[in-house]
């Protein structure tokens, strides 16, 4: 179910989900404290608002210390999938000009196997990570080919045997991107730290529920206020969480921009 739940925030626009789980964090705050409220009298809350206030500051550091280590985590995590996505398109144009240096036919059959695939990343790949729903097959094959391609080549001189042999070290440093990305793309956070999450906010809000606040309105607006600040965090960690789903993906830019470049570039046959 909690799976279902973020999967369904991070398929929403980020306004409305963030609209959603800050609302939701404060509707359910201020009803657990109406829960207490009537099992709790007032005037036994009261009396210990000093121990409440202090053993809510200390609840309240280790909680925010933990929110502060998943959101950076999560917000590396991010970073790194991005720079996984750079990096595998600045291997494919490397590829491809390096390419120049080979004699044809298989130059140009090497340069069309990689334009296929930055095409293939585009228009088949990328939605298919949106959805949730990886799909490669496409683009190992088209790599495998290239590779065959390349390796069966018999140079006749030193230049070229050593611009096969950088090739070669090349595309297998694009084998190890590219399963990078679809590693990120399936990887979650473990059940673990979604329950210290979940179980962390829960108790930091009935902290909030022990002090007695003389008018039960403003104790509503302020327990409110905190648990929408606690949901708040909360959507951005489930938001970054999955790095190429709803609209903070990661971008498929660098790829388009190569694709541009190999449509506006045009190489002289050997």
């Amino acid at each position: 179910m909690l799976y279902e739940l973020t999967t369904w925030l991070s398929g929403l626009p980020t306004t409305l989900a963030t609209l959603i789980a800050m609302s939701g964090s404060a509707i359910l705050s201020a009803l657990g404290l109406l829960v207490v409220h009537s099992i709790v009298p007032h005037r036994l809350r009261s009396v210990h608002n000093d121990v409440a206030g202090f053993t809510l500051a200390v609840a309240g550091v280790i909680y925010a210390v933990l929110l502060a280590f998943i959101a950076v985590a999560v917000w590396q995590g991010f970073g790194h999938a991005d720079t996984l996505v750079q990096t595998e398109a600045n291997l494919v144009g490397d590829l491809y000009r390096d390419t120049i240096g080979l004699p044809e036919p298989l130059a140009s059959k090497l340069r069309h196997s990689l334009y296929v695939y930055a095409e293939t990343v585009v228009q088949e790949e990328w939605p298919a990570l949106a959805a949730g729903q990886p799909e490669d097959a496409a683009g190992w094959q088209l790599l495998d080919t290239f590779h065959l391609d390349l390796v069966q080549l018999h140079p006749q001189d030193l230049g070229t045997a050593s611009l096969q042999a950088g090739m070669v070290r090349s595309l297998n440093e694009l084998y190890d991107t590219r399963r990078g990305r679809f590693r990120v793309a399936a990887a979650d956070m473990p059940a673990i730290l979604w329950w210290n999450l979940l179980a962390g906010a829960a108790i930091l809000m009935v902290f909030t529920y022990l002090f007695g606040v003389p008018h039960l309105f403003m104790h509503a607006a302020m327990v409110g206020l905190v648990g929408a600040s606690i949901g708040l965090v909360l959507v951005m960690i489930v938001l970054l969480n999955q790095p190429f789903r709803g609209e903070n993906h990661v971008s498929v830019e660098p790829f388009n921009a190569l694709v541009r470049a190999v449509e506006t570039t045009s190489y002289p046959h050997n």
